[in-house]
């Protein structure tokens, strides 16, 4: 699978992972003194937030810079007022679950006999059959499930009767009701499973047949997600899928014209039944039979003892760039379930997960006043980080022995999230961030090195006036020319 390559070099600030329980919890703010030390960086940043973008608008900035003996204040802004972050919120969750289990971890997904069933068992992976990893490594989303059949062909088991779906590692409250309204079948609101497939959309685009009628062409597709055609052809190309609450069939409506490319993605409902009628068209393709039905069921439940057919691994790396450079909600989401449960033994829910990060947040000095989060992506309106918690989260994780691995999962700018940011300017090849945008709210969070030095930055928008992403990236320059004279 695919994994970043690191484009610039790190100093030897991560030697000192032991200095980080001694800089009075990473959540330092700057002092008048610290102010001084910043010098002309301070009227700099200054004259920045004169901009007529921010009236009205609610600004925090924290920064910091990474030495020996802990994180040292360079400059603050509002640092301790909590902002809604956008993305950034996904800082949170994949820190605390790349502290709790390591940059050699990977979630699993199994495949069981039990009796003449087929029980596949969730372990909270949302990258199974994801299409950016699945190019990436030059398959088809569907590769996975193809080489469990073949697998299966040359053990000369080809005929079962169920397929069993386990998503209990998670409980089955699949959207947020706390994520805006009127956009689930947006694939940034994908509901989350324990047993997630191909982003838990189906990829589709409108086709005009030698007919003249209309058709659509479904990856992945399966008799799980029909299509009812209510389309027309038109001049124009402007059709939707769309589909009702709580159900698998789906409509294509509007126009559709001749020719072009209108590849999208809709949401599907109930993520571990999409994925176990995925799997049984797989099967049924390649000459497995399957005579019975797709349906909800546990391992534990089965009966008879279970036989191991075929594990799939997604390293946990992989996740958290797919989350942290190309800001996909489902990672973040399913990550936050996993810590809940790995710290409850329950099923993992957003109670749990959010309460966890939580947890982990209180150990490094970082209290409910500063951060307040009720999914793991930051997606919901209510969440709510100061930027002295985030800069104390990044430092924690720069800290590490391992924090380089971490770090690279960051965006590039001319990359992911970050294409259009830095354009032209060199200061882009120093910078590894992670950006944030919900309605309301612009956010920038990462690092920015400079020679042998390291700088944590966290810039928080909220309620200004159009694009403020310049505004930021405008800051993040500034800081760069100051520490170059400094």
């Amino acid at each position: 699978m695919y994994h970043p390559r690191a484009d610039f070099r790190f100093r030897s600030i991560f030697k000192f992972a032991a200095c980080f329980a001694a800089f009075a919890v990473a959540i330092a703010v700057a002092a008048p003194a610290d102010m001084a030390r910043a010098g002309s960086l301070a009227g700099e940043i200054s004259g920045l937030l004169a901009s007529g973008q921010l009236r009205g608008a609610r600004v925090g900035i924290n920064i910091v810079e990474l030495t020996r003996t802990g994180p040292s204040p360079v400059f603050s802004y509002h640092a301790r007022t909590p902002l809604m972050p956008g993305s950034n919120g996904k800082l949170l969750t994949m820190s605390a679950i790349y502290d709790r289990l390591g940059p050699h971890a990977s979630i699993k997904t199994r495949l069981y006999q039990v009796g003449d069933n087929l029980v596949i068992v969730g372990g909270g992976d949302p990258a199974l059959g994801d299409p950016v990893l699945c190019r990436r490594a030059g398959w088809k989303v569907t590769t996975v499930f193809d080489n469990w059949a073949a697998h299966l062909k040359a053990i000369h088991d080809t005929a079962f009767h169920n397929i069993i779906v386990d998503d209990s590692i998670f409980n089955q409250h699949y959207r947020n009701p706390l994520w805006p309204p009127g956009q689930r079948l947006d694939w940034y609101e994908a509901p989350v499973g324990g047993l997630n497939f191909s982003l838990n959309c189906v990829q589709w685009n409108p086709v005009v047949l030698g007919s003249g009628g209309i058709g659509v062409n479904l990856i992945p597709d399966s008799p799980y997600t029909p299509v009812i055609i209510q389309a027309r052809r038109g001049p124009q190309q402007s059709c939707w899928l769309w589909r009702p609450a709580g159900d698998n069939r789906f409509f294509l409506r509007g126009q559709v014209r001749a020719t072009g490319d209108y590849a999208m993605q809709a949401t599907i409902h109930d993520p571990a039944l999409f994925t176990g009628n995925v799997l049984r068209q797989s099967l049924v393709n390649q000459g497995i039979t399957v005579s019975g039905v797709v349906t909800h069921g546990t391992l534990a439940a089965a009966g008879g003892r279970p036989r191991l057919l075929a594990t799939y691994e997604t390293p946990l790396l992989d996740i958290l760039h797919r989350a942290n450079t190309d800001s996909i909600n489902l990672m973040a989401e399913c990550m936050c379930k996993l810590l809940g449960h790995l710290s409850t033994g329950r099923p993992g829910s957003w109670h749990n997960g959010d309460a966890a990060i939580m947890s982990w947040l209180a150990g490094i000095g970082v209290g409910p006043q500063l951060a307040h989060m009720v999914d793991g992506s930051g997606l919901s309106h209510h969440d709510h980080i100061a930027p002295v918690a985030l800069t104390a989260v990044l430092s924690k994780m720069a800290y590490r022995p391992d924090g380089k691995a971490f770090i690279n999962t960051l965006c590039r700018p001319g990359h992911g999230t970050l294409i259009h940011r830095f354009v032209g300017s060199p200061v882009g090849r120093h910078v590894r961030a992670k950006d944030g945008h919900i309605t309301g709210a612009s956010t920038l969070s990462g690092y920015l090195f400079v020679g042998n030095r390291t700088f944590v930055f966290s810039i928080m928008c909220n309620y200004y006036h159009g694009n403020v992403n310049p505004w930021q990236d405008r800051l993040v320059i500034d800081l760069y020319n100051w520490a170059q004279r400094h």
